[in-house]
């Protein structure tokens, strides 16, 4: 998540500096026209921006008074106006931002256990150590959701679960059970074993990429009914 987090931050500036820049030029005593030209650039730019912004994230009254702006910027009238330009830069882009920042603090796209037990570890700089961690809580997922032995692991777990003769054998679609066992193995045979055997200093991107595949494992093993259940 942290390359998407940046490009939105990016976002996030650019349209604040063009924002900024209309507004220095309303104050520099800048024509109407000249003012209207810049209005339609600031209207593109914050559309990219809300196009990259999760579902369920806004804040503020940007679009009304860029409205306002354009129509009184056309009649020709910049005073009227200037009330709008000042509450974009100073309320409607901080409020989205701010909408945005807690959104990425509530962290709902990531399983709560995972987040919960692996935050401490980000705070610390302990990295190597949220990864191992990951791969605990996964393990430890697929042995208490399958109702399995603890002392499986790595393939041979994946393979109770999701093999030919597996928890979910006959009981989920044969092309999704096959590749999340392959998934599955290969997330435990090449990412743990990486960690596991070496003492390695992963780096943030690295890190990143495994825990969000951990993230996305978690949460798509918590959709499968138990086995005991209903089907």
């Amino acid at each position: 998540m942290l390359l998407y987090e940046y490009q939105v931050r990016d976002e996030f500036r650019r349209v604040h500096a063009l924002a900024k820049r209309i507004h220095a030029k309303f104050e520099s005593g800048a024509e109407p026209q000249d003012l209207l030209h810049d209005a339609p650039i600031l209207e593109a730019a914050y559309a990219q921006l809300q196009k990259l912004l999760p579902k369920g994230v806004s804040g503020g009254n940007f679009n009304r008074h860029l409205i306002f702006m354009k129509t009184y910027l056309g009649r020709g009238d910049k005073n009227s106006c200037r009330g709008d330009i000042n509450d974009i830069c100073n309320f409607d882009i901080p409020a989205l931002e701010q909408a945005f920042q807690d959104w990425c603090a509530s962290r709902i796209h990531y399983d709560s256990e995972l987040q919960e037990k692996i935050s401490p570890l980000f705070l610390e700089r302990q990295l190597d150590s949220a990864v191992r961690k990951g791969f605990v809580i996964l393990k430890e997922r697929l042995v208490k959701n399958f109702d399995l032995p603890a002392s499986l692991d790595g393939r041979d777990l994946v393979n109770q679960v999701f093999g030919q003769r597996g928890c979910l054998a006959e009981k989920t679609p044969e092309p999704e059970r096959e590749s999340m066992r392959n998934l599955l193995d290969g997330i435990f045979g090449v990412f743990r074993n990486l960690y596991d055997h070496r003492d390695v200093e992963p780096e943030w991107h690295e890190v990143e990429a495994t825990l969000s595949l951990i993230n996305w494992a978690l949460k798509r093993i918590d959709k499968y009914p138990s086995p005991y259940g209903d089907w």
